[in-house]
């Protein structure tokens, strides 16, 4: 019998088997919709056309499809990741509705035109205004607005915090409800409070109108720990972000920065503080734990107004103060207002305005826009609004907010 011996196996070259490799890994990157461009957050892009849809993803390299997004559609990017290549974009889902999502750039198909028009994702949204320019008005007004916008958390269906009074969660069609609201008031700066950092604020806001920034804080658990201070600012305006103003925490961590912005508008130049002080010290009392904590604060923020005071740029001030300034004698608005310097005899422009608010439940501001006595000049105090929410919204009201914006309007013009 005799026995077959098989040949020895031929052996390709090791360079020849690199260079083939590299080769087909080319042709394959290059070959897919995506890879071959950057992106950046703000950007509007096309996602590929897919018989299967677009999968979206909880985070990166998290392999679990939750939902799809509508392929050929468009979305806006939020964010990268920096190690993984994958985006985090804000787009249509097969269902319809906008959701948030993370996805591989070869979904992606290129960017769009981004003066293209968003289109409406619900038919409840039918009233949305469009989306405004991302350049401040060529008269030199300036639209100012403040808005608590109520433990505004990322992601859909997740409250900033739970226990056994969890915080309200929203879902796509919500954060398109808020972005609706900020559209019909069209600020050139909107100052914000409890945004838990800049990802959820870029869900309410146009990403190619606006520019975000958000506190620095670090982030620790329990109640406060997602509740931040902010701006959104229109990207033509000339804005500087500055050092948050920490010295605002005096808890030791559980209370929030004041976010800080530097403004240069045809020749003059401002400093921009979004506040929100200690809660449950709202009227004129003046003792009790939330008073002590809270009465630590406006020397803090005398000592920021009478320095900005001092110096060239005049001070605003705005956001949720926690407290009715329109007590007479009130020692809060007293000790805060004392016009030494001359130049800090301040003015909110919440002083004798009526209320406006899901139905008026309160009767007088805890939200305020504070501008000290050079600032307060270029100001028309008959522009001030108090936004309230449409009656149809009326079952959505605690997912838009608890509080309602309050608005006013500069008028800066280049000859002084």
């Amino acid at each position: 019998m005799f026995s077959r011996r098989r040949a020895p196996p031929k052996t390709v070259p090791t360079v020849l088997i690199r260079t083939f490799w590299c080769t087909t890994i080319a042709i394959l990157i290059g070959s897919q919709p995506g890879l071959a461009q950057t992106y950046e957050v703000a950007d509007s892009v096309q996602l590929v056309e897919r018989d299967i849809d677009i999968p979206a993803h909880p985070g990166p390299n998290d392999h679990q499809v939750p939902f799809r997004f509508a392929s050929g559609s468009t979305a806006v990017i939020l964010s990268k990741d920096p190690g993984s290549g994958w985006l985090q974009i804000q787009g249509e889902k097969v269902t319809g509705y906008e959701a948030v999502g993370w996805i591989t750039p070869t979904y992606i198909a290129g960017p769009i035109n981004p003066t293209a028009p968003d289109p409406v994702p619900a038919p409840e949204l039918a009233w949305c205004p469009e989306k405004g320019s991302s350049d401040p008005h060529p008269s030199g007004r300036l639209r100012l607005a403040t808005w608590n916008l109520g433990n505004l958390h990322a992601e859909d269906g997740q409250s900033t915090y739970g226990g056994s009074q969890p915080s309200v969660k929203r879902y796509s069609v919500d954060y398109m409800r808020i972005r609706c609201y900020v559209r019909s008031i069209d600020p050139d700066i909107l100052a914000v409070q409890e945004v838990d950092g800049e990802e959820p604020l870029l869900r309410v806001v146009d990403p190619d109108v606006y520019d975000v920034h958000v506190s620095q804080r670090p982030q620790p658990g329990g109640l406060n720990g997602g509740q931040n201070t902010g701006f959104s600012y229109k990207k033509g305006l000339e804005v500087t972000e500055r050092p948050d103003l920490t010295e605002l925490d005096v808890s030791a961590g559980s209370l929030r920065y004041g976010a800080r912005i530097d403004l240069s508008h045809n020749g003059h130049q401002y400093q921009l503080l979004s506040v929100h002080l200690k809660s449950g010290c709202f009227d004129n009392q003046n003792s009790g734990s939330s008073c002590n904590k809270l009465f630590q604060q406006p020397p803090l923020l005398e000592d920021w107004v009478d320095s900005a005071a001092s110096a060239p740029d005049p001070p605003i001030f705005l956001g949720e103060f926690n407290r009715r300034l329109n007590h007479p004698n009130g020692i809060f608005w007293t000790n805060l207002d004392d016009a030494a310097p001359a130049n800090s005899d301040l003015t909110s422009v919440t002083d004798e305005k009526p209320i406006s608010c899901r139905d008026n439940q309160y009767t007088s501001f805890i939200d305020h826009i504070v501008f000290d006595r050079r600032g307060i000049e270029h100001v028309d105090l008959s522009s001030f609004r108090h936004m309230t929410f449409r009656q149809a919204d009326k079952e959505s009201w605690d997912r838009i907010s608890d509080h309602c914006p309050v608005i006013v309007e500069m008028w800066v013009s280049s000859s002084g």
